[in-house]
Parts: structure tokens; sequence; C-alpha cells
């Protein structure tokens, strides 16, 4: 697969996702997108042309992954002078806000280590287009996110106007406002946790993070969003709600101190072999350097993978600082669904975040557990119940092991049919490339993500229709339920910019 190609991919992907958002200024997004999906088919024949099909895919997902998911940094469309200037106008107060390197540079310093980890495999890995794909992605995307925060942490101003009573927090690439009377619970903490900021130890969306030094730090709840800033000063903070004498301060260690090693060893484990690939493809590269036989190095994929699925439970509760549900309430609600699922062991726990989601994790039954948010924790019981219900049947039905398991043996029956029908007409598919090269794109790009689609949605819906049998209220209350979670999904309070 040539380099070049790839890097060329993502160039022409950025710089039609740049040309895409000029065109929205005319109203002819649509058109900018059409001409990009025209220009992303005719790449792809170039890349089969040139290198065959694997490099077709490769060069096509790598102009996608930059077209599509890998957002440009972006600016404010005033400039953030003019907001700054209009800000004072109407009286309202700047708050000073100190700057400490060791904040930017922690943020900087974990970002190379785990593009570190990954880097080794270009030189000594096997070349393979998915992992390369996956590890160009993983790159890009931390960059993006490594950009955004250095540009925040060179230009953040904090201002409070007492008119509305609002605070407005503005930076070269974004310009938020949040209303003070729609603050629903503060915690001053005598640090800002690194381990829980730093956005690839997040499942769900990451904090508002504008944490610009190590000093005492202010956590601003809002209906789905958290927001944590260190002005330096807590007489600049008076301007809160709540009055801060009566907040108890949360001791907050070093990401470094004895206290934080397993959180930490948690958190970046998590990070490279289960939210990213950047552990296989360590591994691989290690093979490789051992100059370990192919299939030796497929089984020590499968071996490793296997060991990730199996403490999968235990890696999630240290890396999202799960917490069992305490509260009574919920714990009966708990344990009436569990005990007619029959699941009477099953452990729940909560975890920090502004989405409104839940989850089950683990292999098996005796080794899973349901996650739920703890925004997920306010909805009404009656909802929230049909959210424990729904992924109680999950575990039943080892869903998350299920699901892996048969995408698994569906790669390798593509596999195994490309394989014998390239040896059987090898001939024929080199004389008719147009019609190898449909046959291939088929096969790898539009039936997997198919059945994926298919599996995943045939889990969900299993699980509500099953999930009802497990409430008072049945398909009524399961019906209500996922009817709240969707409002709730979209909550009245964000940010606005």
């Amino acid at each position: 697969m040539s380099d070049w190609g790839m890097i060329v991919s993502f160039l022409l992907g950025f710089s039609f996702q740049w040309v895409a958002k000029k065109l929205e200024k005319w109203n002819a997004a649509l058109y900018g997108r059409l001409f990009a999906a025209l220009i992303g088919a005719v790449w792809a024949w170039c890349g089969f042309v040139q290198g065959g099909l694997l490099q077709s895919v490769s060069m096509l997902g790598a102009f996608w992954l930059s077209y599509e998911v890998i957002p440009l940094p972006k600016r404010n469309r005033v400039p953030t002078y003019d907001i700054i200037a209009e800000l004072q106008a109407k009286g309202a107060k700047e708050i000073v806000v100190p700057r400490e390197k060791k904040r930017a540079l922690l943020d900087i310093g974990f970002s190379a280590l785990f593009i570190g980890i990954a880097i080794p495999y270009f030189w000594i890995g096997s070349p393979s287009p998915v992992v390369e794909l996956f590890l160009l992605y993983g790159f890009l995307s931390m960059a993006a996110g490594l950009f955004k925060r250095m540009a925040l942490f060179r230009s953040l101003h904090l201002f409070y106007d007492q008119n509305d009573h609002a605070l407005y927090l503005i930076s070269s690439v974004e310009a938020k406002r949040y209303p003070l009377d729609q603050c629903v619970d503060i915690q001053v903490h005598t640090a800002p946790d690194i381990l829980q900021l730093f956005h690839l130890f997040h499942l769900f969306s990451p904090h508002a993070d504008y944490t610009v030094n190590m000093g005492k730090t202010w956590k601003l709840s809002f209906d789905g969003e958290r927001v944590y800033l260190n002005p330096g000063s807590l007489a600049s903070m008076n301007i809160l709600p709540k009055p801060l004498s009566s907040q108890r301060e949360i001791h907050i260690q070093p990401f470094y101190h004895p206290s934080n090693w397993k959180r930490l060893l948690g958190k970046a484990y998590f990070s490279a072999a289960v939210k990213g690939v950047g552990a296989y493809a360590a591994l691989l590269a290690l093979l490789a350097y051992w100059k370990i036989d192919s299939i030796t190095m497929i089984a020590a994929i499968l071996f490793f993978w296997t060991i990730n699925l199996f403490i999968s439970d235990r890696v999630l509760k240290i890396a999202l600082d799960m917490k069992p549900v305490t509260n009574p309430p919920i714990q009966h609600i708990i344990r009436t669904i569990c005990a007619r699922a029959g699941l009477p062991h099953l452990a729940v726990y909560t975890t920090e975040s502004s989405d409104y989601n839940g989850f089950a994790a683990g292999p098996y039954i005796g080794r899973s557990l349901i996650a739920l948010t703890s925004e997920t924790l306010k909805l009404p019981h009656d909802a929230l119940a049909g959210v424990i219900a729904h992924e109680a049947v999950h575990v039943k039905k080892r869903d998350v092991l299920t699901a892996q398991l048969l995408q698994f043996a569906f790669i390798m029956v593509i596999s195994s049919i490309i394989a014998g029908v390239y040896e059987a007409a090898a001939h024929w598919l080199e004389t008719h490339r147009a019609a190898t090269f449909l046959i291939g794109w088929t096969l790898i790009v539009l039936l997997y993500p198919a059945f994926r689609s298919w599996l995943v949605q045939w889990m969900e819906v299993r699980a509500d229709h099953l999930g009802a049998t497990l409430l008072d209220g049945g398909n009524d209350q399961m019906a209500n339920a996922l009817a709240i979670l969707s409002k709730k999904s979209r909550p009245s309070h964000r940010a606005s910019t």
C-alpha cells in the first residue's frame, strides 16, 4: 500500500470538508457532499487500479475519515476580540485566569505517550491497511483534540455579566455562555483531576474542560453538561449561586500519587487496548521484530483479544471510575428487575457523565455488570427501570460476547469467500477489473456494515421487547421510558455559543 496514497487521501478529505463548510453559507452543502462522494468513488477506483482492492479500501477509508469523521479545528465565526469588546461594552467583568505551562504539558505528555505506543508499528510491523487506518484515525483525532486544548489554553478569557447572571468563556476556538441560574450543583476541587479530564479516558462525551492551571478547580453542573474551570481566586467566584463557604473542598491527588496508580494503569490500558488499537499495533510490531510467522501472530492477537474480553468488566470499572449504586429506592428497582431476569447477583454501577446512557459489559453472566451514567440515575424511576431492564436482557443473553463472536465469524466467512473466488477465477478477475472492483467493494464495504447494523438493531429491539416483560407496566412502561430517554438526550439546557 502506498503511504503517499494514504497521505493524499487524508489531505483530499480535509480539503473537501473545508469546502463543504464554506458552501454552508450558500445553502449548497448537499451539492458539496455529492461532489465529495463522487471524488471519493473516483479516488477509490484509482487506488484499485494502482494497487488492488485493499489499497482502494484504505485510500477511500482515509478520505472518508478525514472528510466525515475527524472535524477540522473550528474558529469562532465572530473574531474573539469583537466578542470581548461587546461583553465589555455590556459592562461584563473579566475574571483573571492564571495560566501554568504544567497544565498544558500534561495534556501534551499523555497524548505523546499514546501516540508513541503505536508508532513502532510503522517501522517494523507487517503492513495492514485496517490497522494503519485505525492508527491514523487515532493520531489525527488526538491531534485535533490537542490543538483545541492548546488553542483554548492560550486564548481563554472568562467574563461574568451581572445583568443576565451568566458566565462567558471566550477563546479562539469557541465562545460559550453558561446561565448561572441553571447551575444545579457546584463542587470545589483542590486541583484539576487529570485522570478524569483527559479526553482519552472517557467512554461518553468529554467534560467541558477549561482548566488552564493546576490550582483550585470549580466543577459546575448543568443539565447535560459538566464544566471545569479554575480562575485562581476564591473571591472572583463569589458570583456563583451557592455560597462557596458551604462547599466542602474535595482533595485531588496528583495522577502520579500512589493512591492513583491503579486508576492510572486502568485508564491507560483502557485507552490503549479498549478504546484504541495502540496496544494491538505495539504487539504486532513486537512480533514482527521477533520475526514470528503469520499463523502464530494471528493466534497471539486472538489470545490478546480474548484476555481483553475476559477482563473487560474489571478494566471498565477502574477506567470509568465506577461506583456501586447506593440510592435505596434505586437499589430496590435493581433487585426487583434482576430477580425477575434470573440475575440476582448482577452488579449495577454508576459512572460520572452528563450523557443519558447505560451499557452492559463482561463476557458472560458471572463476569458481567451494568453501568449507568450519573445523569441517567436522575430519570423518573419508571423510566430508569426501563433502562435497567433493557441492559439486564443484554447480560442475560450474553450479547457482548455474542456480538463480537458473530462479527468475527462474519469477517472470517467474507475473507474465505474472497480468497476462494480469487483462487478459482484469478485470470477472469484480472481481465475484468471493473467487476472485481464492484464484487470486492460489495463484500468488504457493504456487507459487513450492513450485517453489523442489523445485528446491533436486532439485539437492541430484542432487549426492549424482553425487557418490557420484566416491568410492572410492560410494553407501555418500556415505550414511555424510551420516549423520556430520547427527550432527555436532547436537554433543554446547552451552553449557547
